[in-house]
């Protein structure tokens, strides 16, 4: 079972939210009996002034990704586009803001220091909000879920909870929290007078779950929509194992301490969550257990603190 959602709300976000009301009545003031919609007259939406004003120039929002990371982003059937949760989401903020989205597809591991060195906006691929990840970069959190294990059919190595890894192999992504969490564990695990466990690092999904397949691995570790996506996508040779452990954030990164992006993204999913949006991409990726009632900022600790 998930962990109960903290209540406590980080005084960025407070701020963040103050400066996007004001900035919105301000635009709205300017405009007064003209439409809002950019689409018919040509104009920007007052919704983009919220957004910093490089990307209010460029008319481009332009989100990094690891397009290997099905269902929150991979390629499509055309051998080209990027699809998935985080691309429908992006391309929604995008057009609640006034923008167009622009993915770029690039390694999980670079996501975060190309979003520091100003190469993305932001960064939207199954991101883990984590208080380690927090001192880089700060994070939107969009989506709650648990993290299971995945499995060759019959898990034969019988990994079915966090203590059942002990002395066993997993097959990891580079860069992911399932290396620390399989790390964190490895450690208990000798403390205990037990085997460490394992790990085994991947540069993509494909590799570490070939390896399940292959009979090198006993276990994956991911969240619960992937996991489920992985098994139904594998033909049966794969399945879910264990019940949700360490609850977490699924996030938008933004570079640390940009505050109008944070206020432009926390409008746009809130108009999605109002108008059903959210909900409805949720429900097309067979996701829709990891919804929130309210995006949060910088909300990955609280989870982790929580039990």
């Amino acid at each position: 079972m998930l962990r109960q959602r903290s209540t406590r709300t980080h005084s960025i976000a407070a701020a963040t939210l103050a400066s996007a009301a004001l900035l919105l009545g301000a635009a709205a003031c300017g405009s007064s009996g003209a439409t809002t919609d950019a689409s018919s007259t040509g104009a920007p939406s007052p919704a983009s002034t919220l957004l910093p004003k490089s990307v209010q120039e460029a008319g481009t929002l332009t989100i990094a990704t690891d397009a290997q990371l099905p269902p929150n982003n991979f390629i499509g059937p055309d051998g080209k586009t990027i699809i998935g949760v985080s691309v429908d989401m992006g391309n929604a903020l995008a057009k609640e803001l006034g923008v167009k989205a622009e993915f770029v597809n690039t390694k999980f591991a670079s996501l975060i220091s190309g979003l520091q060195a100003g190469r993305y906006d932001i960064a939207m691929s199954g991101i883990t909000d984590t208080a380690e990840r927090q001192k880089q970069v700060d994070f939107v959190d969009f989506i709650e879920s648990g993290q299971v294990f995945i499995v060759p059919k019959g898990n034969p190595g019988k990994v079915d909870s966090q203590d059942a890894m002990c002395g066993k192999t997993l097959s990891l992504v580079t860069g992911t929290i399932s290396v620390d969490l399989a790390e964190a564990q490895s450690a208990k695990c000798t403390g205990a007078g037990q085997k460490p466990v394992e790990i085994l690092k991947f540069p993509t999904v494909a590799d570490a779950l070939l390896q399940l397949t292959n009979g090198r691995a006993d276990a994956n570790i991911a969240n619960l929509g992937k996991a489920a996506y992985q098994a139904k996508e594998s033909g049966g040779k794969l399945e879910v194992a264990g019940t949700p452990f360490a609850s977490s954030y699924d996030a938008v990164a933004v570079k640390k301490g940009d505050k109008e992006m944070i206020a432009a993204l926390q409008y746009g999913f809130g108009q999605m969550l109002e108008d059903g949006t959210y909900q409805k991409i949720l429900e097309k990726w067979d996701v829709e257990a990891s919804a929130v009632d309210k995006v949060v900022v910088n909300e990955g600790d609280s989870l982790e603190s929580s039990g």
